[in-house]
């Protein structure tokens, strides 16, 4: 095949590459993420949707060449000839009346988009992401761009330390992603749902969000937090500092979960980057922290007792409920947190060492009656053995037959 017919693109939308710019730069080392396999153009299109709504190579590439092969098509040119289809909502009815015809609008915003408008062509367009000429649709799981993979696409520019070296951005950023929450639930846990590089960022509009909109992003998700946040006194706080509201705590691509040690005024707590005993709310911060520790270890010893009763044959249902409603109360105050204050929390940390305590009863009485038990069991083999000595020295006793 001709090096046209690698070049070309006949991407269904325009690039989707979060976060930063995306470089393409001639030259530079191979990704650093894993690249999708490469087949023969023809090969590849026979199986790509455009093909299959009957469109050929001339549709993109125009008629032959003399020598048989095809024009390429300049990288500036990829997303205007994309849009003579994908942005003609008449044309896209006949296939896909679901699919938007905003795409190359919002590419046009984007930062790859804004990019490629002033000539910087080593930035991402349709086809780095979509492919060329094997595009299937996103929700094919096969496809570059679906939940699972959308991160591994956009790594193999942003996670190329050459690529981004010329524009001061960070390759680092799939490989923190890679650590946190949001992949874990991803990638090992099968939640499509879970955030990925356009969750925030957008995709054909992809633009890091600013300080002042990373809350809004957030909160998509997190709703409860960003509503208790937004009524926090640290919302005014972060705002006159110009500060990205929830990055402060959690930062952006590598979330991890989050622990009680992150609350208290020693040299490992979150709260000691900012706080010392000196501020007011020193005792707020110590009781928050008082009430995660007392929790977590009710939590931890009625589960203990519960499993040791369950595995030896106990009924523990009860305690099983009331340790769940414990964990449940542990979440919540995970939640309240974000109100910085004690009223709300301290009701919460008094409902769950109420149901742990709960559980921690129920476990209690099974390990005492299994005890009971034992014991009984015990005096009754005793007292079986007994009468079985007793039967047999009875036994010998007696005459012998003649």
């Amino acid at each position: 095949m001709t090096g046209a017919w690698r070049i070309g693109s006949v991407a269904i939308a325009c690039g989707l590459l979060a976060g930063s710019i995306t470089l393409r730069a001639a030259g530079a080392p191979g990704p650093q993420a894993p690249a999708p396999a490469v087949k023969p153009a023809a090969e590849a299109f026979s199986d790509d949707v455009h093909a299959k709504a009957g469109l050929t190579c001339e549709s993109c590439h125009g008629p032959k060449k003399a020598d048989g092969g095809y024009a390429a098509i300049a990288r500036v040119a990829i997303a205007p000839l994309c849009a003579r289809c994908h942005a003609d909502a008449a044309y896209m009815r006949k296939f896909a009346p679901q699919v938007r015809v905003d795409q190359y609008a919002q590419y046009q915003t984007s930062v790859h988009g804004q990019q490629m408008a002033k000539g910087e062509t080593r930035v991402a367009t349709c086809n780095d992401c979509h492919q060329s000429h094997g595009i299937v649709p996103v929700r094919d799981t096969r496809s570059p761009v679906a939940p699972a993979h959308v991160a591994i696409t956009c790594a193999r520019c942003h996670a190329d330390p050459a690529r981004m070296a010329p524009f001061n951005r960070s390759p680092e950023i799939f490989n923190e992603w890679s650590k946190s929450v949001h992949a874990d639930a991803l990638l090992k846990r099968g939640d499509r749902s879970a955030p990925t590089c356009s969750t925030c960022h957008g995709s054909h509009g992809a633009t890091p969000p600013g300080a002042d909109s990373v809350a809004n992003v957030c909160a998509q998700c997190h709703v409860r937090e960003a509503e208790l946040f937004k009524k926090s006194r640290k919302a005014e706080v972060f705002a006159a500092l110009g500060q990205a509201d929830c990055l402060v705590c959690h930062s952006n691509h590598h979330i991890a979960p989050p622990q009680a040690s992150w609350i208290g005024l020693d040299d490992k707590a979150l709260c000691a980057t900012c706080h010392d005993e000196s501020v007011a709310g020193a005792a707020v911060i110590k009781s928050v922290r008082k009430g995660f520790d007392e929790v977590l270890a009710a939590i931890a010893s009625a589960g203990q007792v519960l499993d040791r009763a369950e595995t030896a044959g106990m009924l523990v249902e009860d305690g099983k409920l009331a340790l769940h409603t414990a964990s449940e109360a542990h979440v919540r105050m995970r939640v309240l947190v974000h109100t910085f204050t004690a009223p709300p929390f301290d009701d919460v940390v008094k409902e769950g060492l109420a149901a742990a305590g709960e559980a921690q009863a129920v476990g209690d009485a099974a390990m005492d009656e299994l005890q009971y038990r034992r014991r009984g069991l015990a005096v009754a083999t005793l007292v079986i053995l007994g009468f079985l000595a007793t039967l047999y020295i009875k036994i010998r006793r007696l005459p012998k037959v003649a």
